[in-house]
C-alpha cells in the first residue's frame, strides 16, 4: 500500500469510529428493546453536546406530546423539531446562558407530575453549557473554578468532583427536583464510564465531597478568582452545607439508569475494520498527560509484531498548562510528540502514522478535531518556520501543525461525543 492509501485508510477508520456512536441509533436501539417492557415517559430531556442526536432517537417511540427540553452547548449541533423547547449554554466555560439554561432546567424538573416518568439523555458537556450555582456563588465563581480546573492536568473524576459540590444541579441534584420515576440513558465521554462523572451526574449519586473537591482546588498552580470557590469549599468539608446526593439515597431508588454508548465502541469499529482489512489490532486505554501518551503510542506499536498493524486506543489524557500557553488541545499536543517519535526508528520498510480524535469534533478550545501525523511531520514544521521542540513544550500543537498541509482534521461538530481516539497505524510501504 502506498502513502497515500495508508492515511485514506486511517480517516476511514476515525470515520467509522464517529458512525459506531451515533447518538440517534443508540438511543433508539435501547428504547425499542425497553419497549417490550412498556416504557412511557411524559417528559424528555435531552442534555450535553450529543442532545440534538439523542433527541432524534426518540422520534415517534412515544404516543402523545410528552414535554420536551433540550440544552446543548452553542456550538454543538440544533434540532430542528419545533416540538423540542431548546436553550444552549457555555462550552467550555459556562456562561450567563448556561445559568438561564440551569435555572430553566430546575423549574421543568419540578413541574413534573410524581405519578409520571421522566426519561433523561445525558451526554457529556453538561457540566457547562448548564448550570446553577450553590447558594452563595456566583456564575464568574464557577467560570472561574472551570477555567483553572481545565488546565490543570487533573484527571475529569477529580474536576467534576470539584463541580458538582458548585453547583445545585450536579451530583444529584437534580434528581432531588423529580419526584417520579427517571430513566436515565448515559452517552459516555469519561474513562470508565462511571455515571457520577458522565456530566457531573446530575442524576447519579456523587461518592466524592466537598473535602475531596477542596483538596482538589488546593493543588492547582492557578489560584485566581477562587477565593470564593475556596470558602464555600472549605465551609462544606467543616459540614456546614448540605452534601451531594450519596449512595444508597433513597432517590436513587427511583431511577433507572444505563449506558447506551462510549468510547469502547468506537475504538471496536476501527479493530473491527483492522480485522477486515488483515491487519493485525490491539486495543487499549488512553489516558496520561498527552504528549507523553503519544510517545508512549507509538513506542507501543512499535514493539507489535508484523508488518500489518494497528494500536488503538480510547480515553481522554491531560494537558497540565504553564502559566504562557498557545493554542492547542489534547489531541493535537498528543500527535506532535508522536511525530517526534515517529521521525527516527522506523521499521524498516513500514509506512506509519499517528492519529488523534476528539470524536465530538472539537479538540479542546479549538475548532479542530484533531490530528494526523507521520513521519515527516517533525520535519515539515520545522521548514514551515517553527521549531516542533519550542510549540511542544509551550503547548502551541495547533500552530506547529496548521502550518502543514493535511495535519490538523477537520470535522465540525459531529453531534456525539464519547471521548478521544488514537490510533497508531503501520503497513508496509
Amino acid at each position: 500500500m502506498g502513502a497515500t492509501t495508508v492515511h485514506d485508510l486511517a480517516h476511514k477508520m476515525a470515520a467509522l469510529a464517529v458512525a459506531a456512536v451515533d447518538p440517534e441509533r443508540l438511543v433508539r436501539d435501547e428504547l425499542q428493546r425497553r419497549l417490550a417492557g412498556r416504557l412511557h415517559a411524559e417528559s424528555v430531556l435531552a442534555v450535553g453536546k450529543a442532545a440534538a442526536g439523542l433527541a432524534r432517537g426518540v422520534r415517534g417511540i412515544f404516543s402523545g406530546s410528552p414535554r420536551q427540553l433540550l440544552i446543548r452547548p452553542h456550538s454543538s449541533p440544533a434540532l430542528l423539531d419545533p416540538g423540542w423547547e431548546q436553550v444552549s449554554g457555555g462550552h467550555p466555560l459556562p456562561d450567563r446562558q448556561s445559568a438561564a439554561a440551569g435555572a430553566r432546567l430546575h423549574d421543568w424538573l419540578a413541574q413534573i407530575d410524581p405519578a409520571h416518568t421522566l426519561l433523561a439523555l445525558i451526554s457529556g458537556g453538561a457540566s457547562s453549557c448548564v448550570e446553577l450555582p450553590a447558594p452563595g456563588l456566583t456564575m464568574d465563581d464557577l467560570a472561574a473554578a472551570h477555567k483553572a480546573l481545565l488546565g490543570s492536568g487533573l484527571p475529569i473524576g477529580r474536576v467534576n468532583a470539584v463541580r458538582k459540590h458548585l453547583s445545585a444541579l450536579k451530583g444529584g441534584g437534580a434528581l432531588r427536583l423529580v419526584r417520579g420515576k427517571v430513566v436515565a440513558l448515559l452517552l459516555s465521554d469519561v474513562p470508565g464510564d462511571d455515571p457520577s462523572t458522565i456530566a457531573s451526574g446530575p442524576f447519579a449519586a456523587d461518592p466524592t465531597t466537598y473535602a475531596d473537591a477542596l483538596e482538589a482546588i488546593e493543588s492547582l498552580r492557578v489560584k485566581t478568582g477562587l477565593d470564593a470557590v475556596r470558602r464555600h469549599l472549605a465551609a462544606g468539608a467543616r459540614g456546614e452545607l448540605p452534601e451531594t446526593l450519596k449512595p444508597g439515597a433513597p432517590a436513587l431508588e427511583q431511577v433507572d439508569a444505563a449506558l447506551i454508548g462510549s468510547v469502547k465502541n468506537a475504538v471496536s469499529a476501527v479493530s473491527g475494520e483492522a480485522w477486515r482489512k488483515w491487519l493485525r489490532a490491539e486495543e487499549g486505554s488512553l489516558d496520561g498527560e498527552a504528549a507523553e501518551t503519544g510517545r508512549r503510542l507509538v513506542a507501543h506499536g512499535r514493539s507489535m509484531s508484523g508488518d500489518r498493524v494497528v494500536l488503538v486506543w480510547g480515553g481522554e489524557t491531560t494537558v497540565t498548562l504553564g502559566l504562557r500557553s498557545g493554542r492547542g488541545g489534547r489531541n493535537t499536543e498528543l500527535a506532535l510528540a508522536a511525530a517526534d517519535a515517529l521521525r527516527e526508528g522506523a521499521p524498516a520498510g513500514a509506512r506509519e502514522l499517528v492519529l488523534a480524535l476528539a470524536t465530538d469534533g472539537e479538540d479542546g478550545p479549538t475548532r479542530k478535531a484533531g490530528a494526523l501525523v507521520d513521519g515527516a511531520t517533525w520535519e515539515a514544521v520545522r521548514k514551515a518556520g517553527i521549531d516542533p521542540a519550542e510549540a511542544l513544550g509551550r503547548h502551541d500543537s495547533l500552530t506547529a501543525l496548521a502550518a502543514v498541509h493535511g495535519a490538523l482534521l477537520e470535522t465540525g461538530p459531529t453531534g456525539t461525543n464519547v471521548g478521544d481516539l488514537a490510533i497508531y497505524l503501520r503497513l508496509p510501504a
